[in-house]
């Protein structure tokens, strides 16, 4: 019985705040651009997409998908050996986004944490080493909106990995553009 109440009131609660959606909010934004993260010492530098459905006026469901490539030059130690490192992650995250838009209009913040997977590969004169592991990402930023429709991103993230066994902590920085779909004429 208790159950059945608090699933009923659950369900009342979720509804019944849907009708407050404010509708000049973008019912999905697309985000793409630049990222770039730390990888066992090695800076790595590529594209990072997320795309953020709205659900309510301030919280969102949102799925991120980076892939980050780079090398360092190992140096000679003996001869015959590798002196270029390579590597590359791809991370896939998913989870709540909340927004705040204020009414200006020109501004917007976020921050969001997500969780999902990430693959590394290390690997140096052709020989290399894989692994896939949880990783869950918790950050934010914000978005400077010069169009009805478009607006410039910065984001800061802490990503943290548990590749071969061991925790990673990276800092994530990504810079891009972002896409209102279902955005209102107005700045609301």
């Amino acid at each position: 019985m208790i159950r059945s109440s608090a699933l009923a009131a659950t369900l009342f609660l979720l509804f019944s705040s849907a009708s407050f959606a404010q509708t000049s909010n973008p019912r999905l934004d697309l985000f793409g651009g630049y990222s770039h993260v730390g990888n066992y010492g090695i800076g790595l530098n590529g594209w990072i997409g997320s795309a953020n459905w709205h659900l309510f006026k301030f919280i969102g469901l949102e799925g991120d998908l980076s892939g980050e490539y780079g090398s360092i030059g190992a140096g000679e130690v003996l001869s015959n050996t590798p002196n270029h490192i390579n590597s590359r992650m791809h991370s896939f995250d998913v989870g709540p986004n909340g927004m705040y838009r204020p009414a200006s209009g020109k501004y917007d913040a976020f921050g969001h944490l997500l969780f999902g997977f990430s693959h590394t590969n290390v690997n140096a004169a052709g020989v290399g080493n894989g692994d896939t592991a949880f990783s869950w990402a918790l950050g934010g930023g914000a978005d400077y909106n010069f169009a009805s429709m478009w607006a410039a991103r910065v984001q800061l993230d802490y990503l943290r990995t548990n590749f071969f066994g061991s925790g990673q902590n990276h800092a994530r920085v990504a810079l891009g553009l972002v896409y209102h779909f279902g955005k209102s004429g107005g700045t609301e």
